[in-house]
């Protein structure tokens, strides 16, 4: 047995990308974000959550096919996945009340504002529910791939819904964006992990010739990119804004699936104790998750708030990821595995 550690590895990518975003938004001066480096940070930056939402995705499979292995039956595995999944939800909002009680300006109701990890939680629920009924490739394309593709044909229709009003305005964010009372909402990011999930069975599926399945979803990948690409280019000429649009969303992923191929191709046959700071960061990508963001916009960094050129704040983005790498080393080293869910980390071969 060994864990799959591309996908710890990519994941560790997204870990990357997420401290990025965060230190370099939190930290620089308002007058040097219209730089063109800083619409680099952005584009780069931009990547970690549906990258994080799609590995998820693809572990959930991973994940139940193990459990599949080890004896479960399905039903088992997809509970025992979903109650994983009603986890991450609540330590969103555990997150987010330990957020609320270090920041002296906080608003209670921020506690339930819905982020990344809230809607990570909720698609993992999901994806698990509905890999219980995927016994066959026909099922696996309507049970996984049918729920991403109705996700995201409801999107738009979801912004002129008016039956979310009759919510409180931190629960209609789940549905839409409203304002800034959430974060990420329902529509369209749990496709991600839908589409995640697709990719996982078909990895599982087809574990005795990982090379084969990695070839053939790399040229689905660019067909994907290809076709996705050029119609969201299209649609940009007519709509400002087309980030929820479904062929967004089609070269977006297919980015992201070929990118899984090529971490296979780059470290796939690694032994499983190599070490990588990648991978260290991808195996404790909630624990660095946790422990960042409080850093990057809590009290602890709240003289240089706003107040850093991008030629300073940058750099210590570089050293706040040296200082996450020794505390992950450490949080691993003392004895208690990475701070990372079971279904999202990498599964193990058969």
């Amino acid at each position: 047995m060994s864990r799959l550690l591309y996908i710890d590895w990519l994941r560790g990518i997204a870990v990357l990308f997420m401290v990025l975003w965060h230190s370099i938004d939190a930290w620089t001066l308002q007058t040097d974000r219209d730089a063109r480096a800083f619409t680099v940070i952005i584009f780069a930056a931009g990547w970690a959550a549906p990258l994080f939402l799609l590995l998820a995705g693809v572990s959930v499979s991973l994940a139940a096919g193990a459990r599949i292995a080890r004896g479960l039956s399905r039903a088992e595995a997809s509970w025992s996945l979903q109650k994983r999944g009603w986890q991450v939800v609540l330590l969103a909002h555990v997150f987010r009340f330990q957020s609320f009680l270090l920041n002296p300006n906080g608003s209670w109701n921020s506690i339930l504002k819905p982020d990344i990890l809230n809607i990570l939680g909720l698609g993992l629920v999901a994806s698990a529910f509905c890999w219980k009924r995927a016994d066959s490739r026909r099922a696996a394309m309507l049970w996984l791939i049918g729920p991403a593709v109705l996700t995201l044909a409801l999107t738009p229709l979801s912004r002129e819904w008016w039956w979310p009003t009759l919510l409180p305005v931190r629960f209609e964010a789940y549905i839409r964006p409203v304002g800034n009372f959430g974060v990420f909402s329902i529509f369209p990011t749990v496709a991600y992990v839908f589409a995640g999930a697709y990719v996982g069975w078909l990895v599982w599926e087809h574990r005795s010739a990982e090379g084969w399945v990695h070839r053939r979803l790399a040229i689905a990948a660019v067909v994907l990119i290809a076709v996705g690409g050029s119609l969201s280019a299209v649609r940009a000429l007519e709509v400002p804004s087309p980030i929820d649009s479904a062929p967004f969303f089609a070269w977006r992923t297919g980015a992201m699936i070929l990118a899984l191929a090529a971490s296979w191709a780059l470290v796939g046959t690694r032994s499983r104790d190599s070490w990588s700071p990648l991978v260290v960061f991808g195996q404790t990508s909630l624990f660095v998750y946790w422990i960042h963001v409080e850093i990057a916009y809590g009290i602890f960094t709240y003289p240089i708030h706003r107040s850093l050129p991008l030629s300073v704040s940058f750099p210590a983005y570089v050293v706040l990821m040296l200082c996450l790498l020794v505390a992950a080393v450490l949080w691993q080293r003392r004895g208690r595995g990475p701070l990372i869910p079971a279904h999202l980390r990498a599964a193990s071969r058969a």
